[in-house]
């Protein structure tokens, strides 16, 4: 591990009871000490039960807490943080829709027009609040772009690639200050259904009222898909410079850094791939000096949340 940035567990107590969760999905607070994130609990027969959103206050004294104390329902994931405001998915009567709540788990609120939207991320910038989502509705996954009363701005953001063939993509990002900018984890509709182990990390670009994406990495081919180029999971620094993402091109999940000014450089990685650490969903601070993701610690069977120093890597 010499060869990497250092680990900084944040969850993971070495035979502690954080061995029966699982940890997952990390969303950095603004202040950059606070993280809340999904964790799955597992009983002595390690059967999976609820998926609920934990707090860790401050992440020099962990010490994760309950985040949404009055909420019922048993699948509370994928939070991505925004100043004092955390948008969400939630599942109630086998339906997953986009919520949001303020960063004391307090007024919880039901976002309409996102039943089947995943992955909500939020979109701002000083004459717009919104979301964008992956939105499974048929009849393929596409990025939406939503207000942040739920009405639809942009049914597809993804568009179009360079051979004229529609896009399928999810787990979108979104630029700072462009909420109709994003990278997103994607693949050509000409490779048929979609599968997220065939994805690449695109970029979209408005042309007009159509929206044309490209490969973040421009040597990756189109078709057929080129393993060395998988991506997903994206996410884009503070400053816009960065994206990093998760990858399995070189073996087990990892975490890369993409330089979006020097684009004929490969990406770095930043975690080893060859011990299992399964690192994924990686988020920048707010500083962009570090990444915090989920990763299994060696000799540890679940994922828990750990955060990493990549400034030597700017």
């Amino acid at each position: 591990m010499s060869n990497y940035p250092a680990l900084n567990w944040v969850t993971f107590e070495k035979g502690g009871i954080n061995s029966f969760f699982n940890d997952y999905r990390p969303a950095i607070g603004p202040d950059g000490e606070a993280v809340v994130f999904e964790r799955t609990s597992f009983n002595i027969e390690l059967e999976p039960s609820a998926t609920q959103l934990f707090i860790v206050n401050n992440l020099k004294n962990p010490s994760p807490q309950l985040f949404l104390n009055n909420c019922d329902s048993l699948q509370q994931t994928r939070p991505d943080w925004s100043g004092d405001n955390i948008v969400l998915n939630l599942e109630y009567e086998k339906k997953v829709t986009v919520w949001t709540v303020d960063a004391r788990g307090n007024n919880l609120k039901q976002i309409k027009n996102t039943t089947s939207c995943i992955y909500p991320q939020w979109a701002i910038d000083p004459t717009f609040k919104g979301f964008v989502v992956m939105n499974n509705k048929q009849p393929k996954p596409h990025s939406t772009l939503l207000d942040i009363d739920g009405n639809i701005v942009i049914t597809n953001m993804n568009g179009k690639d360079t051979n004229n063939n529609m896009m399928l993509g999810g787990m979108p990002a979104v630029f700072p200050n462009k909420p109709r900018s994003i990278a997103f984890a994607g693949q050509s509709s000409s490779s048929g259904s979609y599968n997220q182990e065939d994805n690449y990390i695109f970029l979209n670009v408005e042309d007009g009222n159509e929206f044309l994406s490209i490969p973040m990495e421009r040597s990756a081919n189109l078709k057929p898909i080129d393993k060395h180029f998988q991506g997903r999971a994206p996410a884009i620094s503070p400053d816009g410079n960065y994206i990093a993402f998760e990858s399995n091109r070189d073996g087990g999940y990892a975490i890369y850094l993409f330089n979006l000014s020097k684009p004929e450089n490969p990406p770095v990685q930043l975690t080893d791939s060859k011990v299992k650490l399964n690192a994924q969903h990686p988020k920048f601070f707010p500083d962009g000096s570090r990444l915090i993701f989920s990763a299994v610690s060696p000799g540890n069977t679940y994922n828990s949340i750990v955060w990493i120093d990549i400034s030597e890597y700017l």
